[in-house]
């Protein structure tokens, strides 16, 4: 995870060059291998490298070009295609990804991104138009974040590091506070600050003295269908899809890696390696066992895994150990048990930018820690699997509504026998529940007098706040749960991989693991997997009463019975619930004195939820409580900044979508 940043004077005036340097200077901690910092007249752009291929040690970035500049941080996955498109003459093992981004650039100008795949985030100023342009990849996996005045245009891998300027205020927006507090992060654009925008994925951005003007370049398409001639067929290329995912995601720098020249460059080279995250889940089970069958022989596979003695509940040994078990991996146990939620307060807090939402991110903040003091520089992580080779589940009442009652019935049964539940039951939870419209839904729970909408999500929500920024109107438009009746299942996936959720998990990640020098890479977002994925039929995905049948298929030879049969996830609610608890203190302080977040939640209702939780836990409570005591924690652990003043008003951006 390298860092970019930079500073497009607008007025036609000069960028400051203490501008610049400074956003430059915030992103230090993203680049411990080297950095660069260019300036011209009104623009300036930088660079901060965290080598993670073997090509990096020959990046020099910004790349200076007659007429173009470019800032990259950048993997990409189409490396051969595009050095044979491209004629790029220097040696396959010297082009540094970001070379490729510009020459890409030169050839095809703005629709250079629809020739890209991998994951990437890059800025290019072109002299001879005098227009800045910048990208993010398909899925959102490197971030990038944006200030739109009329004066000055700048952007960052980190919103923290624009708040340095003295155009950019830290005022704080309620939008995103209200999307963290209810768990309903699908909104793509707003972040945590009312001056910065972020890019969403798949989006491009030209901008100009005058202009600025936003677009998506590519989409996942829910009407296209593949079919092939056989289960078997269908197997055969998921299994070549995500080995190609796979493999794409190892390319590293060796252990042993050598130095290249840099701007400014540390003396010693960092260690390198990939490892995995290995939760016991079908998508990090796949994940590894893949990545140590197509790794060389002699080349070991270390895997991370968070375990709980005191949650057994949480605990998936019973999953982890017949992979880790396996030759060729070194296996690494992380316990929680000791762990709170506001584990590494200060660090973890106070280096954010964003208030973190996972409940479980104590640990995945302690497995980073412990990969990176293994020497692992690169770490495979199964992120949006569960998107990405979909349930299928959307297909029972698909076919309760178009009358296949056959193979409904032959479908239910298996379910019921692979659940271990009763076929009515199986029938309620999975045919007519999600038959139910959602405002039918809303007006039994009113009957009942049950809370609805952002109430149901977070009942420690403060009137006051919900009124000010309309948060009902906001919550039920940005609900990704309501999912009408008459949609199919494709429909669904296409919107569960489409969600801003994915966005703001990746973002988040991406803050604690540039803390550690660690880049994370996600196999299951490989774009060519999710477009296929997405278009073959659902009774690929859901058959015999199992989930996500294609992935357990196509795998029979590399993983464990216990894990390719498993039904279901484990749920790490005790887990996270034994944490919350071990900062009681913390907790009882908040509600003696909830100044920090007393505009967002009402101090009584706070109150309440941690009497509940007490008593007798829930997930709404425990959520509540966590989100209230991350975002106090966040807000007070905040660097103090000087007072910023807007020194041209913020500009709309111009949208072709």
């Amino acid at each position: 995870m390298s860092g970019i940043c930079g500073v497009f004077d607008r007025a036609d005036g000069s960028v400051m060059g203490d501008d610049v340097a400074t956003v430059h200077a915030e992103l230090s901690h993203r680049g411990p291998d080297g950095d660069g910092l260019w300036r011209a007249d009104r623009v300036g752009l930088g660079h901060h490298q965290l080598e993670t291929t073997p090509q990096a040690r020959f990046d020099d970035q910004p790349i200076v070009t007659d007429d173009l500049v470019v800032t990259a941080d950048a993997r990409l996955d189409n490396r051969e295609a595009l050095l044979a498109a491209l004629a790029v003459a220097a040696p396959y093992e010297r082009v540094p990804d970001s070379q490729l981004v510009s020459a890409a650039y030169r050839r095809w100008g703005p629709q250079c991104v629809e020739h890209l795949l991998g994951s990437f985030a890059f800025a290019i100023w072109d002299r001879r138009a005098n227009r800045l342009f910048c990208a993010r990849d398909r899925i959102g996996v490197k971030p990038l974040y944006y200030h739109a005045g009329d004066d000055a245009f700048a952007f960052a891998s980190e919103p923290g590091s624009l708040l340095t300027l003295e155009a950019v205020p830290d005022g704080i927006d309620d939008r995103r506070i209200g999307d963290f507090l209810t768990g309903r992060l699908e909104d793509e654009r707003v972040s945590f600050y009312e001056s910065i925008e972020r890019l969403p994925p798949a989006h491009a951005i030209i901008v100009t003295a005058t202009d600025a003007d936003r677009w998506q370049y590519w989409d996942l398409d829910p009407t296209r269908t593949i079919t092939l001639a056989s289960d078997a067929a269908y197997e055969r290329e998921f299994r070549r899809l995500l080995e190609q995912a796979v493999r794409c995601r190892l390319r590293a720098p060796s252990r042993d890696g050598a130095a290249g020249s840099r701007n400014t460059r540390v003396e010693t080279p960092r260690q390198g390696g990939v490892g995995t995250e290995l939760s016991g889940g079908l998508d990090s089970s796949s994940i590894t066992v893949l990545a140590r069958d197509l790794l060389p022989d002699d080349v070991s596979l270390p895997t991370f895994s968070n375990v709980f003695e005191d949650a057994p509940s949480s605990d998936e040994r019973e999953f982890i150990d017949p992979i880790a078990d396996r030759n060729g991996i070194v296996p690494e146990y992380v316990f929680l048990d000791e762990r709170g939620v506001l584990t590494d307060r200060e660090r973890v807090f106070g280096g954010l930018d964003v208030p973190p939402h996972n409940t479980l991110h104590f640990g995945e903040w302690t497995l980073l820690n412990r990969a990176s003091d293994a020497g692992v520089s690169v770490l495979l992580n199964g992120a949006v699997g569960d998107s990405a080779t979909n349930y299928g589940l959307g297909l029972l009442p698909q076919w309760f509504r178009t009358g296949r009652w056959r193979a409904l019935a032959r479908e239910l049964t298996a379910m019921s026998e692979v659940l271990r539940t009763s076929r009515p039951q199986a029938f309620r939870d999975h045919v007519l529940t999600p038959l139910v419209p959602p405002p039918a839904k809303r007006q039994y729970r009113r009957l009942r007098g049950e809370p609805i909408l952002e109430a149901a999500a977070n009942p420690t929500l403060a009137d006051s706040f919900v009124d000010r920024v309309d948060l009902r109107k906001r919550y039920r438009r940005l609900d990704s749960t309501s999912v009408r009746s008459q949609t199919t299942d494709r429909l669904r996936q296409y919107r569960s991989l489409r969600s801003g959720r994915h966005a703001a998990n990746l973002e988040v990640r991406d803050h604690l693991c540039s803390a550690v020098g660690i880049e994370p890479r996600y196999p299951f977002t490989d774009a060519r997997l999710l477009e296929f994925s997405l278009a073959i039929p659902p009774t690929q995905q859901f058959s015999d009463g199992y989930t996500r049948s294609i992935v357990r298929r196509s795998l029979d030879d590399l993983l464990p019975a216990v894990v390719q049969w498993r039904p279901w996830k484990t749920m790490l609610n005790e887990g996270f619930w034994n944490a919350l608890a071990r900062e009681d203190d913390a907790l009882q302080t908040l509600i003696a004195d909830p100044a920090p977040v007393d505009d967002y939640v009402d101090p009584d209702a706070l109150a309440r939820a941690y009497d509940r939780f007490d008593a007798d836990p829930t997930s709404t409570d425990a959520r509540a409580l966590w989100r209230a005591l991350s975002l106090s924690t966040w807000l007070e652990c905040q660097p103090a900044r000087p007072s910023t003043a807007t020194t041209g008003t913020l500009e709309p951006v111009n949208n072709s979508e």
